[in-house]
């Protein structure tokens, strides 16, 4: 995973900490399915740094069990729980830092799960470690809804999707067309030409450079930051050209 600042260090460290405390625990290795940006760098198929942990559960009825493990892990590995929502399994957990860096990692886990997500096991080789991740299909599905959904869900924009989606898409990587089909309620065709109306009228330069210069080294932020809007705009249009 790339390392944008050295003050990073630490935030990374303690991601890497709490996976490896998770993947470690049979229990929630055997109901939690990795996803998201982090698991997306650690895989090798995003180049930005990324600072949340995010996971599946596919079984909704595990909730409980499952926070009940997770707190043995944050009191094992330090963590002070910060925040957290009482409804779902989401996590604010802040540990010891020089208070001009970062403090606070992020742990979400969703139930609210397609039916059509595929996963598969994967090597994790910076921790040497297996889990159960969403399929390169399935992470590229759910990332185009995303998109879009943060939106109606926080009420922003946050440019690192778009990021992602381009950096998916420019390396060819293939799309589970049925989770698309299923989250929006439209055709895959219909959603890809709303999502080029969305990107033409929400995506600017500054919304990309506020929420990406933190997740990326200036020297590779500069030369894209005017670029990205329309490179994605092209990379979707031909994505429904190809039906």
């Amino acid at each position: 995973m790339i390392l944008p600042k050295p003050e990073d260090a630490k935030h990374k460290n303690q991601m890497y900490r709490l996976l490896t405390a998770i993947l470690t625990d049979n229990f929630l290795a055997n109901h939690l399915c990795f996803k998201g940006g982090t698991c997306a760098s650690m895989r090798g198929i995003l180049d930005r740094f990324s600072v949340d942990l995010d996971f599946d559960l596919p079984d909704k009825d595990e909730q409980g069990p499952i926070r009940e493990r997770l707190n043995d892990c944050f009191d094992k590995l330090g963590l002070t729980i910060k925040d957290q929502s009482r409804q779902h399994l989401q996590f604010f957990l802040k540990y010891e830092a020089p208070e001009w860096q970062r403090n606070t990692l992020k742990l979400e886990i969703t139930d609210l799960v397609s039916p059509k997500n595929t996963y598969e096991p994967v090597n994790l080789k910076e921790i040497n470690l297996y889990c159960q991740a969403q399929t390169i299909e399935t992470m590229v599905a759910n990332k185009m809804y995303a998109a879009t959904a943060r939106l109606k869900k926080t009420g922003s924009v946050a440019g690192r999707d778009f990021y992602d989606l381009h950096q998916f898409l420019v390396q060819g990587l293939p799309v589970n067309r049925e989770v698309v089909e299923e989250r929006t309620g439209l055709s895959y065709e219909a959603y890809l030409q709303y999502l080029v109306k969305f990107i033409q009228k929400q995506v600017t330069e500054r919304v990309l450079e506020q929420d990406l210069n933190p997740l990326l080294p200036t020297e590779k932020l500069k030369p894209i930051i005017g670029t990205l809007k329309q490179e994605l705009l092209v990379l979707i249009k031909d994505e429904i050209k190809r039906g």
